[in-house]
């Protein structure tokens, strides 16, 4: 595999796969910490509160990181902030790239308690830390190195995941307990759908593997995923649920809308 370092003359293909997806990255962080700051509202408890705000500074951070990257190949990383900023809850398509679960009209619906910022760091969080982590050998250099400080941190926001689920426990007892549980397939949809389409029904997947900005399959991230919620949930002594269909365009807040999928997929294999 060909690799990059900053300053060098990218081939036209491989530098515009590799703008779209990094301003995906970088566009969706910054969404997703201002998600994750609203959530705040939810906190029952004054470190709950200061937890929650850490994570949100830090997917700010992770955009941060990326958008550095971007600026010096001529991507004006200021517009798109200042549009975030001035359109939190309406970015507009055409300026900045997000993703449908990131916005404000599919996130907000699925959360109405702290048990579901709960078992979001804990059950989508580890789909985060196995689609990021393959950046981590990404062909561009510059975002090689960036992607290990956001794994590093993901893997951190599994933890408060799971830690805000103990709390949950300690507190609310056998209760706090069946809510947890009651909230795992929904967020599992999300999970299972974070890394994409199967490869073969990608448009862009050969391409981004050829390029080796994707080092990994969907169904390799898939697994992955699997292996890294199973042991989070064994932890908490929670079930996982025997099947549950991944919703790959992510918008599980949109009223009434089909769940996209190729079927459930069996948790119980992975």
């Amino acid at each position: 595999m060909r690799t990059y370092d900053a300053g060098d003359e990218l081939p036209s293909d491989y530098r515009s796969a590799l703008v779209e997806l990094l301003c995906f990255q970088a566009d969706s962080e910054f969404a997703g910490g201002q998600r994750v700051l609203e959530n705040q509202r939810l906190a029952p408890r004054p470190e709950e509160a200061y937890r929650i705000a850490k994570k949100a500074m830090e997917e700010f951070g992770h955009a941060w990181y990326c958008w550095d990257i971007l600026a010096p190949l001529g991507i004006d990383v200021n517009k798109r902030v200042r549009h975030l900023l001035e359109n939190p809850r309406d970015p507009d398509p055409r300026v900045v790239k997000v993703i449908n679960g990131f916005r404000f009209e599919n996130w907000t619906p699925l959360f109405t308690d702290w048990v579901d910022v709960a078992m979001f760091s804990t059950v989508v969080t580890p789909a985060a830390v196995a689609f990021l982590g393959q950046y981590k050998d990404s062909s561009y250099l510059p975002w090689r190195k960036t992607s290990e400080r956001i794994w590093q941190e993901e893997k951190g926001h599994l933890a408060f995941g799971v830690w805000a689920a103990k709390r949950v426990i300690k507190f609310e007892g056998d209760a706090g307990k069946a809510k947890l549980q009651a909230a795992v397939p929904k967020f599992m949809k999300m999970g299972l759908g974070f890394s994409g389409r199967p490869s073969e029904d990608s448009e862009n997947f050969a391409k981004y593997y050829e390029y080796g900005l994707k080092t990994r399959t969907a169904e390799q991230l898939q697994n992955d995923y699997l292996e890294i919620v199973s042991t989070r949930l064994l932890e908490l002594e929670l079930d996982m649920p025997d099947e549950v269909v991944p919703d790959y365009d992510m918008r599980m807040g949109y009223a009434g809308a089909a769940i996209a999928g190729s079927g459930a997929i069996s948790a119980r294999t992975v």
